[in-house]
């Protein structure tokens, strides 16, 4: 397995021709944010369910904004404030999906991102999709929340670990996929139940692909963590290094196409789309006690 680092493109070729990214580098993180009814005052730009495109141009990108939530509604507000007119600068055509689980129940990550890709690729022809923690704060708008040719760590160099790779094989917290590729892999698995281990399981994946992950160089790809207590109901996964051990066979008989779930609402919101769902209840051997 290889990873390779590629330089950020700083130039996009929209389909008019007429515009270009109106990127400003290093952006200033701040870790407090407006209420929502203030956002969304801030954002009247915005279309219903928390959509954007250009006028001047019809943008090169279509990509599909997913963050998972779970009771961080500070963090929620301080990530849009930040991610909308950074999103709008890199002139991308984009819609936001907030997807929640119902409670009370143990938080199950992964497969509400795969839940959030089946809805999204139905409501719009998305050529990239992002699963983005609502806890990453992106510090520099040249790292393009786009799309590669293989899988991309989008949230590489983090704050938390001095901005370094905690280890080569680390694969989480803002990624990238093109829907093909999402679909080759199978999607993340549904079985982490609580936090850890559905990325390690995600990079595994890839590699039984044999496809690389693409990262842009740590100065660009950097993010801005913020600290948090984890909440009860995502409880750390007694089992989540099971992620390390490499499994190709067990990966077609979990992900998208064993996802089962119960939407329970949607909703488009001023400032992104909001769906609720249930999920299975956890299989025994991957209960937490």
């Amino acid at each position: 397995m290889i990873l390779v680092n590629v330089k950020p493109v700083i130039s996009h070729v929209f389909v008019c021709g007429l515009c270009c990214h109106v990127a400003v580098g290093r952006v200033n993180v701040t870790f407090e944010a407006p209420q929502f009814g203030e956002l969304e005052l801030l954002h009247s730009e915005l279309i219903l369910g928390g959509s954007w495109a250009p006028v001047s141009c019809i943008a090169r990108h279509r990509v599909a904004i997913v963050i998972p939530f779970r009771d961080r509604q500070l963090h929620l507000r301080t990530l849009l404030a930040i991610l909308h007119p950074m999103l709008q600068r890199q002139m991308l055509r984009y819609t936001v999906f907030v997807i929640e689980q119902k409670q009370p129940a143990v938080f199950n990550k992964a497969a509400l991102m795969n839940v959030a890709f089946v809805n999204a690729r139905a409501f719009a022809d998305f050529d990239c999709v992002v699963f983005h923690d609502v806890d990453m704060l992106p510090e520099d708008d040249r790292n393009f929340y786009v799309c590669s040719a293989e899988p991309r760590h989008v949230g590489s160099h983090l704050s938390k670990w001095n901005y370094r790779l905690p280890y080569r094989f680390i694969f989480g917290g803002v990624t990238a996929f093109r829907p093909s590729d999402f679909e080759r892999v199978n999607g993340f698995s549904n079985l982490y139940y609580g936090w850890g281990g559905e990325d390690d399981d995600m990079f595994n994946r890839i590699r039984a692909q044999n496809m690389t992950i693409v990262r842009f160089p740590g100065a660009i790809a950097r993010y801005a963590m913020i600290r948090h207590t984890r909440d009860a109901g995502n409880p750390s996964n007694a089992l989540k290094h099971i992620g390390w051990q490499y499994r190709p066979q067990h990966y077609v008989e979990d992900g998208l196409n064993t996802l089962r779930y119960k939407l329970e609402a949607i909703q488009p919101r001023p400032l992104y789309t909001w769906l609720l769902v249930s999920l299975p209840p956890h299989p025994e051997y991957f209960k937490i006690s």
